[in-house]
């Protein structure tokens, strides 16, 4: 079964976004519920959760940076996809993802460099990093969903998505499965702890 390369890159942002949340869950019970944020670097079952999420969370950042940041050249030279500057939800998504895209370069920056400054930030970072992720995955899901309508059909249907009539529960997925995820790593933690 084919897939349109809009679905393959929703798909990306899903991922991401699973990937993040399980990324938070480590952290915010490591650093806001036990108050011992150096669990993420000392623990084997919370860093590594918590530093290979991340990892892949960054490396799916980057290919739906690539393919937007393509995307959008190729919008303003050739008009394909179409420059929809008239559509909120185009305009939601493209461009207040461009600051997002710091904080994002900011934090990969930080933790792949520069962790002491990450760990004096970890308060606000890491919560507005699942902001970014949290936004970049609702408004891409949108904007590909309102593109794939009879009325607006430049995407055909989705193949491995939910269908259009079924978007809240696509939306509220990969939460669901990174909470999952993340639960079970805690309840590993936990054992692991005696507890």
């Amino acid at each position: 079964m084919p897939i349109d390369f809009a679905e393959f890159t929703t798909i990306i942002t899903f991922l991401g976004c699973m990937c993040a949340v399980v990324q938070m869950s480590t952290g915010y019970y490591a650093a806001y519920m036990l108050a011992k944020p150096a669990l993420l670097t000392t623990d084997k079952v919370l860093s590594r959760a918590h530093r290979s999420f991340g990892d892949f969370a960054t490396v799916l950042f980057l290919l739906g940076l690539f393919n937007g940041i393509n995307s959008l050249v190729s919008a303003v030279r050739i008009g394909e996809p179409p420059l929809e500057l008239g559509s909120l939800s185009f305009n939601i998504h493209t461009w207040i993802s461009i600051p997002l895209v710091v904080i994002f370069a900011w934090k990969a920056w930080l933790s792949y460099f520069d962790k002491p400054k990450l760990y004096k930030k970890r308060r606000w970072l890491g919560p507005a990093m699942f902001g970014v992720w949290a936004f970049t995955w609702i408004t891409a899901a949108i904007s590909y969903y309102l593109r794939t309508l009879p009325s607006n059909p430049q995407h055909p249907p989705p193949s491995f998505l939910l269908p259009y009539s079924l978007m809240a529960v696509q939306l509220t997925l990969p939460f669901v499965f990174g909470g999952l995820i993340g639960w079970r790593i805690l309840e590993n933690y936990k054992k692991s702890q005696g507890e």
